[in-house]
């Protein structure tokens, strides 16, 4: 079923030696993978440290992410790929990852299963922190983009990536959207994944933990935009009071943990009035 499966990894500005470490942990399993480029500055550097066997595209200035996974997964229609594992720069994935989604793709009881995710460690925190399951498969309501594992032809049921997203929430998005589709959105019970989101950590507010990424101004932007926008789309899944609770608790954690506070705030005020617009 290999041969059916494609990797595609989303390149901007990347960090050379973790892409190295990514693709070649991804080359032990698989040598279909596709990087698309977001017109990073440092393509030159990185391109000639590829391996001959990768299929490079490349946008002259950053598309954003919607756009990007929006060509992998046309190329795979193109080239009748049934599965895509779709991963961000910076993850690493575990040995034998793509032979257990594999495993459970095939059977009949996960035809219906439109994604698949699987257990991930972010590098940021201790692994007693991580979540557990017992379950072998559980269903989930949705998934990050980096390791997630997606049904190429169920994907075109839907209406597919949304580029007005440009980065954040678009693994939210095509998670509700499957959904709506009646497909489901399943998580498996092995780690296959170590990631890493902005420079998290955990801090207290009252009595419940939180996690503070120190992520960049202009992804606040994003997160506070569309945050509405996800409401605004899928009403029933991700309704009004849940998307104020989302904008709340990102505007709390700007406001007493995350650094460049004026920036941040200006940047999720924007985010918020470009949304109503």
């Amino acid at each position: 079923m290999l041969d059916k499966v494609l990797v595609g990894i989303v390149t901007f500005n990347p960090d050379i030696r973790r892409l190295k470490e990514n693709i070649a942990a991804v080359n032990m399993q698989i040598k279909n993978v596709l990087i698309i480029d977001n017109g990073s500055k440092n393509f030159k550097e990185f391109k000639l440290l590829l391996p001959k066997t990768i299929t490079l595209l490349r946008y002259s200035s950053n598309m954003g992410i919607a756009k990007a996974l929006c060509q992998i997964m046309d190329y795979a229609k193109r080239n009748n790929y049934i599965w895509v594992l779709t991963l961000d720069q910076d993850s690493v994935i575990e040995s034998g990852l793509l032979d257990e989604y594999c495993k459970y793709a095939i059977r009949n009881e996960f035809q219906d299963v439109g994604m698949f995710s699987c257990l991930i460690r972010d590098r940021n925190f201790k692994e007693e922190k991580q979540e557990k399951q017992i379950e072998n498969v559980i269903e989930i309501t949705y998934c990050i983009t980096s390791a997630a594992f997606t049904n190429v032809e169920k994907y075109y049921n839907t209406s597919g990536y949304d580029e007005s997203f440009f980065i954040d929430a678009v693994d939210f998005d095509i998670c509700y959207s499957l959904r709506e589709c009646g497909y489901r959105v399943c998580r498996i019970n092995f780690i296959g994944l170590y990631h890493e989101v902005g420079h998290g950590e955990n801090r207290k507010f009252l009595w419940k933990e939180i996690v503070v990424y120190h992520q960049k101004p202009f992804r606040i932007y994003y997160l506070a935009r569309n945050t509405i926008l996800m409401n605004r789309k899928h009403k029933k899944m991700f309704p009004k009071h849940l998307m104020m609770m989302k904008e709340l608790a990102l505007f709390i954690r700007i406001l007493l943990y995350e650094n460049e506070k004026s920036n941040k705030m200006k940047q999720f005020w924007n985010g918020i009035v470009d949304a109503k617009k």
